[in-house]
Formats: C-alpha cells, sequence, structure tokens
C-alpha cells in the first residue's frame, strides 16, 4: 500500500503549490524539510544534502528564504484551519512590516511551528478520510456482505426462520434493528468501523466490532452473523437522525494486537479517529490475507 508519509506530503506540496509548474526549490525544500524522517536535521543540513543531490547552489545559499516562502504560502492555503487550532501569522514569522512575528531562543522556530501543526493536526484529519476512501476502492463488489433486518423480540434458536432484510438503500429511523454480517469466513477476523454523518454535517465514527456494545468478540463464528451478539450491551441497534451511514468492514486471518480492540465496559464503543485507521493501515501493509468491504445506507424516517 502507499506510503502514508509520502502520500500526505505530495498532497499538502498540491495544495500550496497549485498547477503545472511548481518552483523546483520551493518544492525540494519543502518535502525535504518537512519529512518526518528528517525532523532532527538541521537547515544547514538539509540545505547541503539538497545542494548534493541536485547539484544547485540554491538550496544552500537561499534555503532559508526558500523555506519561508513555504511557510508563506502554508498560510495562505490553510490560514482559515490555522487560526481555528489557534496559530497565528505572528507565530509562523509571517507578522505585519515592521513587526516580523519574533521567538525567544527556548520557543520554537517557525518551521517548527508549521511542521507540528501538518503533522499532529492536520495531518489526521486529512488521514480519515484518505485511508476511508482507499479501503473503499479496494472493497469486493459484493454488497450483501451486511444487511440491516428487523429485530427478533428474542434471541432466535438455531433452526428458527431468519427476519428477511430491509431494503438494501434505507433503515427506518428510531427503529430496534440488527445487522447481519454474511460473509461465509468462519475463524476470521472482522473489523467492522462505522462513519455516520446527518443532515446538519455532523459525524460520527464507531468501531462497531469489537465492541462491548455490539459484539465484545470479533472473531466469525458462523457463515452469518447477526449483531448485536447475545453477549452485548446493548440488545439493538437504532439511528436516531435522519442521514447516512457508511460501513467499512476489515476480515484478516488472525487477531490482531491492538490495545483499542479489547472492548471495555466503561467505554462502550470506541470513537475511532484517523490514529486508529493508520495504525490498522500500517498492520495490514505487514499481511497479505485480508480482504476489504464497503456498503452504505440511508437512514429516513
Amino acid at each position: 500500500m502507499p506510503s502514508l508519509v509520502k502520500e500526505y506530503l505530495e498532497y499538502i506540496s498540491q495544495q500550496i503549490f497549485p498547477g503545472n509548474v511548481r518552483p523546483e526549490f520551493q518544492y525540494c525544500t519543502f518535502i525535504e524539510r518537512f519529512n518526518p524522517n528528517n525532523c532532527d536535521l538541521k537547515s544547514t543540513e538539509i540545505a547541503e544534502a539538497l545542494y548534493h543531490r541536485e547539484g544547485k547552489k540554491g538550496y544552500t545559499s537561499g534555503f532559508n528564504q526558500h523555506l519561508k516562502e513555504v511557510i508563506k504560502k502554508i498560510d495562505g492555503k490553510f490560514r482559515q484551519q490555522l487560526e481555528r487550532d489557534g496559530l497565528t501569522q505572528q507565530q509562523l514569522g509571517l507578522g505585519e512590516k515592521g513587526n516580523p512575528g519574533r521567538y525567544t531562543a527556548n520557543a520554537k522556530s517557525p518551521w517548527q511551528i508549521a511542521y507540528q501543526w501538518l503533522w499532529e493536526i492536520e495531518y489526521y484529519r486529512w488521514l480519515t478520510d484518505y485511508i476511508w476512501d482507499n479501503w473503499k476502492q479496494r472493497a469486493s463488489s459484493n454488497a450483501d456482505w451486511i444487511q440491516f433486518c428487523d429485530r427478533p423480540t428474542k434471541y432466535a434458536p438455531k433452526g428458527m426462520k431468519i427476519p428477511q432484510p430491509l431494503p438494501k438503500e434505507t433503515i427506518p429511523i428510531n427503529t430496534p434493528l440488527s445487522l447481519n454480517i454474511n460473509l461465509d469466513s468462519p475463524g476470521s477476523y472482522l473489523l467492522l468501523f462505522n462513519r455516520g454523518s446527518d443532515e446538519r454535517g455532523n459525524t460520527t465514527q464507531y468501531l462497531v466490532t469489537p465492541s462491548q456494545a455490539f459484539a465484545p468478540s470479533y472473531q466469525l463464528v458462523e457463515k452469518s452473523t447477526s449483531l448485536p451478539l447475545e453477549n452485548a450491551m446493548c440488545e439493538d441497534i437504532q439511528f436516531d437522525t435522519i442521514g447516512k451511514e457508511e460501513y467499512i468492514g476489515i476480515v484478516i486471518d488472525k487477531a490482531v494486537n491492538l490495545p483499542w480492540l479489547n472492548p471495555d465496559p466503561e467505554n462502550p464503543v470506541l470513537e475511532w479517529q484517523g490514529k486508529h485507521l493508520e495504525q490498522v493501515w500500517e498492520l495490514l501493509c505487514d499481511r497479505d490475507n485480508w480482504r476489504v468491504f464497503y456498503r452504505d445506507f440511508n437512514v429516513a424516517s
């Protein structure tokens, strides 16, 4: 799978250097100075490395000016996000003329502040959509792997007729439902991520399996599994607002050693973040035997 660091740096570079022709010195300065592998290097060391690699003196003589221009472009493109995150132009060394923004010897330099924002804040906003969309594109075309059904009043013993699935595209609001998983993979493990959005743009991000609320065990025992499991905290699944619900299922052959996959009664459902998807992404890079599935539903009144 693609390197997340490389993909993210290229994404940011496309944002700050739009068009077909980008300034070579500034582009290389950005890629090398804001690469996490180089974060402990001095700018003079990066400038020397670029000079020896590219053979152009402009990297050593003008590196700091190139870096300032890069920071200007980051600020110009992401000023609204930076303001929401509490970062001023002064902190980035871009204050008004005559007051360019100063920092003490103990404070972070403008490029360090920009670096911290790019990798500790903006990266995880980008990461969520990037991984989700990547898995969505890779997903199997089998749309019947997951279906909502009317919830039976009690857990049905083996041999009883399974409730009929609801229409594939729509699920009703404020209605007790069960979620049938039909993957025919007994012995495998299912990571089931949910992402919901309502008409006002509010979003939710829940890990359905494993979770104390719906599936304390995420191993698939039968060809078909109905959620919530009998030993789960919830007896059904309900949606209380009109909107869209998306599901991504990752099927793997062995259990995953990630601490947040251990169901916690005090936290019945994990509200996943980009960092959780990143850990799964990196784990899957070392595995060949895994499959991904995607399905979306509209919640209607």
